[in-house]
């Protein structure tokens, strides 16, 4: 049995090649069955994933991630990227809010004759997919332009059009649709002063101005504890900020990019409490702060000028001094702001959406062990 599915209004309809004759669920539809499973938790998919090659394929089709979607029950998941300073390995992992435990990902597939792990990689989300660039092959080997990009739904990792040139740890971030890839590192630890941003539609990257490009310092992440005297946060899929600290120097600035023009600005505004304060993420359109040195969630509206500090519950009773030693990152997930430090360990700030105030709720997650892992990097992603 073959042939095209015909969904409710507002699913793209596609045409599902199916192997055998039987239907997907006996008894029922194919349209029908597929409606059935777009309902199911994330973890069971994963799990039917596993009954055969038939399921496989049908469970991987891009239509179901379209009726996901149309319907509302996409559930976003954490990502993190993390590094072992005792065996030397970059990895990354996916916590299930449901279960509430990681589940490890595939490894990335490495180039061939390159055996040294790959530091200096940096991620974005979009359309579903986690998009991972550039990097270089242990401490003294070459840079990188391979980009590999992360279905959720098939739990694989596929190999994306390379970059132009070669980099690690660039800025990255997805505006006006597309993925920019600024400035970065070269072999020597040199600043790059070339971009580049990648069209989706397309599969095709070309290059692009970064003009007066923020003076970073050259990373060193390798080293246990490092971390960056950057942040980047993007808001309204057109801003995108980078607050930084120059070498030798303990000021912060702030810079703001614009993707038409390809030219950097530096802003006054009060965003540069987002390096002051290292906990940072966007979050229904809002940057949100821990304040950790006032025990408060601090916002921003998107024009970043003016924060407001959320009332209720006091964060005072954590030992942030502690917490800030352990490289945390944090990301938001729905209502709720998660903080990932060493070990995978989870301390979740849940802010009330139906409390005019912005009433806090917390609790601390010990979801271990991976003592040893230092926290890279966090991004969501909906599937």
């Amino acid at each position: 049995m073959s042939g095209a599915l015909s969904l409710s209004p507002g699913i793209p309809s596609a045409s599902l090649s199916l192997d055998f004759p039987s239907p997907i669920i006996p008894g029922l539809s194919d349209d029908v069955a597929m409606l059935c499973l777009a309902r199911l938790p994330r973890t069971c998919l994963l799990s039917l994933r596993l009954v055969s090659k038939r399921w496989r394929s049908i469970l991987e089709h891009p239509l179901l991630q379209d009726i996901r979607r149309v319907f509302g029950v996409t559930e976003e998941w954490l990502y993190v990227e993390t590094w072992n300073p005792n065996s030397k390995r970059v990895s990354w992992y996916a916590f299930d809010s449901q279960e509430k435990k990681w589940r490890p990902l595939p490894p990335i597939p490495k180039r061939r004759g390159l055996s040294a792990e790959v530091f200096g990689r940096v991620s974005a989300v979009s359309k579903g997919n986690l998009y991972v660039v550039g990097g270089k092959a242990g401490i003294s080997g070459p840079t990188l332009r391979n980009l590999y990009i992360y279905s959720p739904i098939s739990n694989r990792w596929m190999k994306g059009r390379s970059m132009i040139n070669t980099r690690h740890s660039p800025l990255i971030s997805v505006l006006v649709g597309k993925l920019f890839v600024l400035g970065g590192f070269d072999c020597f630890n040199h600043p790059l002063h070339v971009s580049e941003c990648y069209d989706f539609e397309k599969d095709e990257w070309t290059s692009v101005e970064s003009q007066g490009h923020p003076k970073l310092p050259s990373p060193t992440w390798f080293d246990v504890g490092w971390q960056p005297d950057w942040l980047c946060i993007t808001l309204a899929n057109d801003r995108f900020y980078c607050s930084y600290r120059e070498e030798d120097d303990a000021r912060a600035f702030v810079k703001l990019y614009d993707p038409v023009t390809g030219q950097w600005q530096y802003k006054t505004s009060k965003m540069k409490a987002l390096l002051r304060y290292g906990l940072s993420a966007v979050m229904g359109g809002k940057l949100h702060t821990i304040d950790w040195a006032a025990g408060r969630v601090r916002v921003a509206d998107v024009s970043g000028v003016g924060w407001i500090y959320l009332r209720g519950l006091s964060l005072r009773e954590f030992r942030w001094e502690s917490i800030l030693m352990a490289n945390p990152r944090m990301a938001g997930v729905g209502s709720k702001l998660y903080v990932v430090r060493r070990g995978l360990e989870i301390l979740v700030v849940e802010l009330d959406g139906e409390c005019q105030q912005g009433c806090l709720s917390y609790q601390d997650m010990q979801v271990g062990p991976y003592d040893n892992e230092e926290v890279v990097s966090c991004q969501v992603l909906a599937a």
